[in-house]
C-alpha cells in the first residue's frame, strides 16, 4: 500500500466512525454527550491530525 492510499484509508476509518456514531445516536444506544465527544474528536483529527500525517508521509 503506498503512501496515498493509506491517506485515504485512515480518513475513510474516521468517516465510517463518524457514520456509525450517528446510527447509534439515532438508535438511542449512545448518550448525548458521547455523540458530541465523538464527533469534536472526529473534527478535531481531521483540522489537526490528518494535515500532520500527510506532511510526514511526504
Amino acid at each position: 500500500m503506498d503512501k496515498p492510499q493509506k491517506l485515504k484509508a485512515i480518513g475513510y476509518v474516521v468517516l465510517v466512525i463518524l457514520i456509525a456514531n450517528m446510527i447509534l445516536f439515532a438508535m438511542q444506544l449512545v448518550s448525548t454527550l458521547m455523540f458530541w465527544i465523538v464527533i469534536a474528536l472526529g473534527a478535531l483529527f481531521v483540522w489537526k491530525g490528518l494535515p500532520l500525517i500527510r506532511e510526514r508521509i511526504k
